[in-house]
């Protein structure tokens, strides 16, 4: 039995043979030191990286053999899944030139981590941190320099609507065009705006936060009844300054949630 899985082996291509190694677990130092030179385009690690008690401290040479100039130059995907990683670990893949598609699903990275994650900004394309908690909103400036990302997945990580809102301005303003899965609260949250507001206030209404300082006292009691129509929990009285800083924070965050939804469900919906 032993005879023939060698057998089927050496009728492989490297990637064959990268590809059924990687799902045994058997991807460990020796072995990738044998593949650097070749044109394997996609490992999976998960299983070569990790065992029962979730650490293989043996795996982790396998993070040097990636570090070490002129390794894996064909190397497109790399995947990281249900290991467990250091945040400095992910500094050992900046080498890799061609490097579009990198899975960290589960490996208890935080936001240093994703910082590790810069020197691939010219080349990474698809990025899922999912079931990453301790990546929080501090990770959104380096997501955000990952400018070339296309797909991004950021479930059940500790991002919530303030990151969320800081990442889509960005990508608006540069014209950005990403697919994101975002955490379930947040999606709750995007689903929810049309109740929470005026989505699309029409003159006599304002739109712009900035407008509020020109508004009278019974202009700005009437936007606020607007939307309290279409949310109970606003309140629509009180003094004029009170109203001007109401209605102006509701329109900044309708400002800031549209863009939000743009990035999520698409500008036309």
């Amino acid at each position: 039995m032993r005879d023939a899985a060698r057998g089927g082996l050496r009728q492989k291509s490297h990637q064959g043979v990268v590809d059924f190694l990687g799902k045994e677990g058997l991807l460990n130092e020796r072995v990738m030191e044998v593949f650097r030179s070749s044109e394997v385009r996609k490992i999976v690690l998960g299983a070569s990286m990790s065992d029962e008690g979730g650490l293989n401290l043996g795996g982790r040479g396998v993070l040097d053999v990636l570090d070490k100039p002129n390794s894996f130059m064909f190397l497109t995907e790399i995947d990281f899944g249900g290991t467990k990683l250091e945040d400095g670990d992910l500094a050992k893949i900046g080498r890799l030139p061609k490097l579009t598609s990198v899975g960290l699903d589960q490996t208890g990275i935080g936001n240093e981590g994703i910082f590790n994650l810069v020197p691939l900004k010219q080349t990474l394309l698809r990025l899922s941190i999912a079931m990453n908690p301790d990546v929080d909103d501090d990770a959104v400036p380096a997501l955000v320099v990952l400018h070339k990302l296309s797909k991004l997945c950021i479930i059940d990580t500790g991002i919530g609507m303030g990151g969320l809102r800081r990442m889509a301005k960005v990508i608006d303003e540069e014209g950005r065009v990403i697919d994101v899965e975002i955490p379930a609260r947040c999606e709750e949250y995007v689903e929810s705006i049309p109740t929470r507001y005026v989505l699309y206030p029409q003159p006599p209404l304002i739109a712009l936060p900035a407008m509020c300082a020109k508004l009278s006292a019974g202009a700005l009691k009437r936007n606020l009844e607007a939307h309290k129509s279409v949310n109970g929990s606003i309140l629509a009285g009180g003094t004029k300054e009170e109203m001007r800083e109401r209605l102006q924070e509701i329109l900044r965050i309708r400002e800031m949630d549209m863009v939000v939804w743009g990035m999520v469900f698409g500008h036309g919906e």
